[in-house]
């Protein structure tokens, strides 16, 4: 970095070093060196310099584009959720913070093009899903599992097949959609819509085919969700779950105890498909490919919603041998047979699971 870079942060020169690099996430903090994440390893850039006070506040008024109002708004909320579109259009996930009273943020790499989903290494008979005109289809796991690259796939895929109306409910918007077989109405929370919730009941007056709901966050996001869902649209979303089953659980306890039950006969009556994914390195490209638990809510499963078996559930997908469904199991297996992982990861990354 020359003289006067570290006078003056170009955080376009900062990007352009991210992406070619093909690092995922960019870390600042104020009086710390800059940390790029490529695959699993972050590490700093200390041939560049720690950034002062005021290299740091400049590429704050970078970021917001010297909206001083913007600024004013960030600094009196202490932190910020938002999208950040670069000059070659690749989009950036942006969260502002404050930590030790000194400003951090973290910017993650957002694909420009939807990946295919045979790239994703997705279970084959997620292609079922695509000709569904109503109920829910949930992708779940924690961070770093692509559930938003998988599921901009899937829809990508349904732009290619047929002709539909998609409302997208997001925040931040991330990835922009290109109308080819579908007509796209994607919305911005706090921008275009106060809340996920607003933005949902006003999508039944928007002639939808298929909404999706950026993620389940509450209790009235859910329950505008599995409305639409129950009125004949196809609804597309993701939780911070770790398996079907939990899946199911954290959904119903959304809910108060007194009207559980109700939302057990809703949602089994809903849920189509809930597809779970975590990421393991690959041993053959030092990249990494997701394993995953695919259940579909076949008349058996929605009995055991209703009747609240969990165990069940999780024996089902397990000994499962038809189509439709894939256990974790069998998915790490199938990737191991064909030397894409290795058991040691596999086992490290099962075992660890919460």
């Amino acid at each position: 970095m020359s003289e006067q870079q570290k006078e003056q942060v170009n955080l376009e020169s900062i990007l352009a070093y991210t992406i070619k690099t093909w690092s995922s996430d960019i870390h600042v903090a104020e009086w710390d060196y800059f940390g790029f994440r490529l695959h699993w390893h972050l590490s700093k850039m200390t041939t560049w310099p720690k950034l002062s006070r005021e290299m740091t506040l400049d590429l704050v008024n970078q970021l917001f584009k010297w909206d001083q109002k913007l600024i004013d708004n960030f600094f009196e909320r202490r932190d910020a959720d938002f999208a950040y579109v670069s000059k070659d259009w690749t989009p950036f996930r942006v969260n502002w913070f404050h930590k030790l009273w000194k400003i951090g943020f973290v910017m993650r790499r957002i694909e420009r093009e939807a990946k295919n989903m045979d790239d994703l290494w997705l279970p084959k008979w997620v292609e079922k899903v695509l000709p569904a005109k109503q109920w829910l289809f949930l992708i779940t796991w924690p961070t770093w599992s692509w559930k938003s690259t998988t599921m901009v796939a899937i829809i990508d895929r349904i732009n290619e097949t047929r002709s539909e109306h998609v409302i997208t409910i997001e925040d931040p918007i991330e990835f922009i959609f290109k109308d080819k077989q579908c007509i796209f109405s994607q919305r911005e929370v706090g921008r275009d819509t106060n809340s996920f919730v607003t933005a949902i009941r006003a999508a039944m007056r928007e002639d939808p085919d298929i909404v999706m709901v950026w993620e389940m966050r509450d209790t009235e996001t859910v329950e505008a969700a599995l409305n639409l869902a129950e009125t004949w649209h196809l609804v597309f979303s993701t939780l911070h779950t770790s398996w079907s089953v939990s899946t199911i659980n954290r959904l119903v306890q959304f809910f108060s105890p007194d009207i559980q039950s109700q939302v057990r006969v809703r949602l089994g009556d809903s849920l189509l498909w809930v597809l779970s994914q975590r990421l393991v390195p690959r041993m053959d490209t030092g990249w990494r490919v997701a394993i995953h638990e695919l259940m579909y809510v076949t008349s058996w499963i929605k009995n055991l919603i209703k009747s609240w078996d969990l165990v069940q559930i999780n024996n089902n997908i397990e000994v499962w041998t038809q189509e439709w469904m894939l256990s974790m199991k069998k998915s790490i297996f199938n990737l191991i047979e064909q030397w894409i992982i290795s058991p040691e990861d596999a086992a490290w990354y099962f075992v660890n699971d919460d």
